[in-house]
């Protein structure tokens, strides 16, 4: 054979694997293009009449049978800076029983908020990702994929009742100095046995 003819030969599955290399990066740029063009559109849909107030909120009690409850609260809450809400309805007491006031959005390369929460009293616990500066005050950032190391948390679990709770930010819009923060709170009560 002529080594003009054969030279070609060998180098195509180099060019195979370049062309699939080639493929594969197109994709996964297209695929990541995709998510944050949809996610800053989504931001920018946000309505101005919802601010300071709880957006959306999902399956409040579930009765398995008498002896057992699981009380499930999740709140999607939209919040202006140096505003609050109560996540859960206070009855008179002087202390809130769960309540989130934004006190500052920071800005930088990560999405970021000052939060302070105030949960009946009782001290929360934080992921490796948020900043604790004072008693249940923190430096909440969006945390896409590493969701438990972004968060704020609360757990306790006691003979025949558990206790669980979660605070993670969702978004911030900068246009309108708002920020999406997603509440879910767990309470479940079974026989002792």
């Amino acid at each position: 054979m002529d080594p003009t003819t054969t030279a070609p030969l060998l180098d195509l599955p180099k060019l195979l694997c370049l062309g699939i290399a080639l493929v594969g990066a197109l994709f996964a740029a297209t695929t990541w293009w995709r998510r944050h063009r949809s996610a800053a559109a989504g931001m920018q849909r946000v309505a101005q009449a919802n601010v300071g107030r709880i957006v959306y909120q999902d399956a409040p009690t579930v009765r398995v049978v008498d002896s057992q409850r699981v009380d499930r609260i999740r709140k999607l809450v939209r919040l202006a800076v140096n505003e609050s809400v109560d996540v859960v309805e206070n009855r008179g007491s002087p202390v809130p029983r769960f309540r989130l006031t934004l006190k500052e959005i920071l800005k930088g390369d990560i999405p970021a908020v000052r939060i302070v929460v105030q949960y009946g009293g009782t001290p929360l616990s934080c992921g490796p990702l948020v900043k604790e500066l004072g008693h249940n005050e923190f430096i909440l950032p969006r945390g896409a994929r590493e969701e438990p190391r972004s968060a704020i948390l609360h757990f306790h679990e006691r003979g025949d009742a558990l206790d669980f709770m979660r605070i993670k930010l969702r978004g911030v819009d900068a246009a309108t100095s708002t920020a999406e923060i997603d509440v879910m709170q767990v309470s479940g009560h079974w026989p002792a046995g």
